[in-house]
Order: structure tokens, then sequence, then C-alpha cells
């Protein structure tokens, strides 16, 4: 039957791979039944030197499709040509072609089939196409997954030769920021009603938004990378953590596709991958860190310094840690148990801070206390460091003490930033000066290009470090040590305290002084 009469599928797609190992992987057929849930049987019947006889069985929507086909490898082409020889369908035939492409190899599949089914042919021929299309898509995404695995699992055998750079994980944290930032990429965009961009933008997948093609060190070195937009909001994780989920391991997945060494999971996704525990390191294979040992440090040096130019002793200070059994939480009242007068963790769970508050009190010498009272916590408090992994502000800036330091380490904000008090030092907390600007051209949350975050700075220092593991992974992992060990690595690349800010504006030295008069 001529080619313009049969129904046609085309399927083009880049992989991250040379055509010879695309090539290899996809003449490997037995292992398509493992990777693909449609695939009930395929196996090999006869095989000549570049002629293959193969039996296929696929069942999608309860509906199977049995076959024998003849494959010819012909290599000069860079092309697999494919017939069925017997089989349900009257006529199935196509072409996988490879051809070189700049980020790996160009696959093109185009399919012909014919039903022949008379009565029906219209229907079957199309609901056929459908089931046949899922199945090629199948086949593909599974071969890339195999092609993706094989590269990292040469990574943990000590080869980083195949991957490099970073990968950012990011999200709005509100709808008024993804407005903003729309409008930022457009300014004669007209805004819909919050309802649509809402139910649009859950829907959407992941997306790379900007791309680092050299991240300069102070020393030299150079790396590369992604920034990677996660399509939710906080409030949307309450509501469907399982498909706030998926969207951070697809931009995980983008970025193996890519062929970044390393990935962060910055703001909520981070919050994400630990509430599922191990899962998401089941699911993908690039290594992860949610860059929280380099934010505690940020944090810690950040209220140390603010203490000096209050001229105020640490070991004379009593410090709250606001969503203390946190990762960062807990790693900054560890580091403050060694130095200040009193430590006061609060949290959620009883026994979390039952847990936490036993093993400050072995190693302290603050004095420790714990409980679920965060106004409590904060009233009598010198320096408080709000940690708290929730959508909304839960600070009344009311509570704080005269003269008090408060560190504000969220995303979002644990503090609204409508304040007018005069007479306390906050600030946003875990933020670093950069040896290289990052200017995404879209509104980040940080105040300047040449600021960024504590999560977002780990991840860049362990990609020109060449550390590709999942180095702040998995709660309770931050020790003091590794706080020293990332902090050295900052300063070596240039990535240093960034001054204070609050709201994007930064606070002077006049301001300081004025704050520490309006205290006394």
């Amino acid at each position: 039957m001529d080619a313009k009469d049969l129904t046609h599928i085309r399927i083009s797609r880049i992989v991250a791979a040379s055509k010879w190992r695309v090539i290899r992987l996809l003449t490997k057929i037995s292992e398509f039944s493992r990777d693909v849930s449609t695939i009930q049987e395929v196996s090999i019947l006869q095989k000549t030197r570049n002629v293959v006889k193969t039996k296929w069985r696929i069942l999608a929507d309860g509906i199977p499709i049995n076959w024998v086909e003849e494959d010819t490898i012909a290599l000069r082409d860079h092309a697999i040509h494919f017939r069925a020889v017997e089989g349900d369908l009257e006529e199935f035939r196509g072409t996988w072609q490879f051809q070189d492409h700049k980020e790996g190899t160009q696959l093109n599949v185009d399919v012909y089939l014919n039903v022949g089914i008379p009565a029906i042919k219209e229907f079957a021929d199309d609901y056929v196409k459908k089931i046949v299309t899922k199945n090629f898509i199948a086949i593909i995404n599974a071969l890339e997954r195999r092609l993706i695995s094989v590269k990292y699992t040469s990574l943990k055998d000590g080869n980083a030769d195949k991957v490099a750079g970073f990968a950012i994980l990011g999200h709005p944290y509100n709808f008024a920021q993804l407005e903003r930032n729309l409008k930022m990429l457009n300014p004669n965009f007209k805004i819909p009603s919050q309802e649509f961009l809402k139910g649009l933008f859950g829907i959407a997948p992941s997306f790379k938004m900007y791309e680092m093609d050299e991240f300069k060190s102070a020393t030299g070195e150079t790396t590369r990378g992604k920034i990677i937009l996660c399509t939710f909001i906080p409030d949307m994780v309450a509501h469907d953590i399982e498909a706030v989920y998926s969207k951070v391991v697809y931009a995980c997945r983008l970025a193996e596709k890519f062929g970044m060494g390393i990935v962060t999971l910055g703001g909520f996704t981070s919050i994400v991958g630990e509430r599922f525990g191990t899962k998401i390191r089941e699911e993908v294979d690039i290594p992860i860190t949610t860059g929280n040992t380099f934010t505690a440090a940020l944090a810690i040096d950040g209220v140390e310094k603010a203490a000096q130019l209050l001229r105020k002793d640490l070991k004379d200070l009593k410090i709250a840690v606001v969503g203390g059994t946190g990762d960062i939480g807990a790693a900054c009242a560890r580091a403050f148990a060694l130095k200040a007068k009193q430590v006061t963790i609060t949290g959620r769970t009883k026994s979390n801070l039952r847990a936490l508050a036993g093993e400050l009190k072995r190693n302290r010498k603050a004095n420790i206390e714990a409980m679920l009272d965060n106004e409590k916590a904060v009233r009598d408090a010198d320096a408080i460091i709000a940690a708290a992994s929730v959508s909304a502000a839960i600070l009344n800036i009311n509570w704080f003490k005269p003269g008090a330091i408060v560190c504000d380490l969220a995303y979002p904000k644990n503090i609204s930033y409508m304040t007018s008090r005069k007479d306390i030092f906050v600030f946003s907390g875990g933020m670093a000066s950069l040896p290289s600007p990052i200017d995404t051209a879209v509104d980040m949350g940080a105040p300047s290009p040449g600021v960024s975050y504590g999560c977002f700075c780990e991840v860049i220092i362990l990609a020109l470090e060449r550390r590709f593991e999942n180095y702040s992974y998995g709660r309770g992992n931050i020790t003091l040590e590794k706080i020293d060990e990332i902090r050295k690595m900052g300063l070596k690349h240039g990535f240093t305290l960034s001054p204070f800010y609050w709201a994007n504006r930064e606070i002077d030295e006049k301001q300081v002084a004025e704050l520490i008069m309006a205290a006394k």
C-alpha cells in the first residue's frame, strides 16, 4: 500500500547521547518489557548480520496487539528500518533515523500503519494510532532513562567526565511574584483572572528558565548552570503535594537531560523532596543537595555580624530559633548552643522538639529550652532566627523586644515586609555576595544580581569543586564540621556574607546607628 494511504506517525526527540550509543541501546530490545509497561512481550526469533526478526505483544487501554517484525540495521544510513511480516495489523512499517546534534542525537521515527478492518476502519486506524504513538514515546522515554542512568552510574564510579555544572530548582513564592515576572517578560501582557492563571500554571510542566554558559569563580575556575522553574507556589503544596512532587521530579529529570552534575532543591522544592524521604532518590540519578548547609552557615555568620554591629556579646544573648527542628533551624541551634547564653527552639511536633532538645543539652554551653509557642519564644529573645517552612508570615513584628536581631531565613518570609519598627534589626538571612553576577531578567527574590540565596550558592560551589554528591540531603545531616567545610569552599571561590537587606533595601550604617539609639 502506498504511504499516502497509510496512517502516519512522526515522533522527534533530541537525546543527550551520541548516535552510536543510542543505536546500540535501542537494539537491546529484550530489556524493553522491563522498562515499558505497555510491552507484555518482546523477544528475538532470528538474527543474521544486520537483520533481526522479533516478536512483539503490547497491551494498551486493554487492547492487545501482536506482530512479528523484521528489523534492518542500516549503519551507513544511520537508520533502523522495520516492518511487520505477520500479525494483527494489515500493514505496519517505519524507520528510526539518527542524526548528529549539538546536544547529542536528533532521533526521528516515522511509522506507517493500517489496521485494515472494514466498517470500523476510520475509527480503528485513529484509535490504534494513539496506542502505537504512546508505545513509541514510552520506548523513547525508557531509552533516555537508561542512557541517563548509565551516565550517572559512571559518576558514582568516580568518572565525572560525562557530567558538569549545576541546576537550580526555583519557584515563585506567591502569585504576586508570578504575575510580576510575567509582566517583566512581556510588559504588554494582560494579567488574566487568578483562577485561570492558577489553574493553567498548576498543570504546566517545570521548564528551563535561564542558563549560564559560564559562571566564574574568584579563582578563575568556571562552571555552567541552568535555572529550572517548578510551576507551583507554596500554597499548592498543602492542596496537592503529590502533583508538586511530580513537578520536582520532572525538573530533576530535565537537569539530567542537560547533563548537569548536581541539582539543588531551592525553596519549597527541598521541603517536598524531604517529605517524600528517599523516594526522589529512587526516581532520579542526578546527585541532589538542598543547599541547607551553606544557608545555615550564612545565617550563623549573619547573626554574629549583626551582634557585633549592635555591640552585643554572643555569650550574653538569648537566641530563639523558630522552626528549630527543621534542617536549617536545627543546624543553627547546634552552632549557637556552643556560643550563646540560652537557645530556645520551637517546632510543631513535641517528639521532634524533645529529641533535639535532648541532643543540645548533652553538648551545650547554653541553657536549652523547647516549646510549641512561637510568641513566647521570641518575646524575650535577643536574637531570633526564623526558619519555619510555611507559606505565609507567622511572626508578628510587635512580638520582638527593642534592640532584637531578627534573621528571617524563610522563603516566603516568616515576617511580613510591612513593618514600620525602627528599633529592631531585621534582615533577610542566608544571602551571599557572588563572585559573578546572575542576572535572570526576572524577579528571583534576591535584592540584586550580585547577591543570591545560600541554597543557590551551595550548588554552584559544589559544581566548581566537582563535588557531585548528595551534599545537603536528608533531614539531620548538617553537622558543624560540614558547615565549616562549605564555608571554606565558598570563601575560596569568592562567596561571602552579603550586606544586610530587608525588603530588597540595604541596611546602611546610618540605619544601624539609628536602630541602636531607638533600642536604648
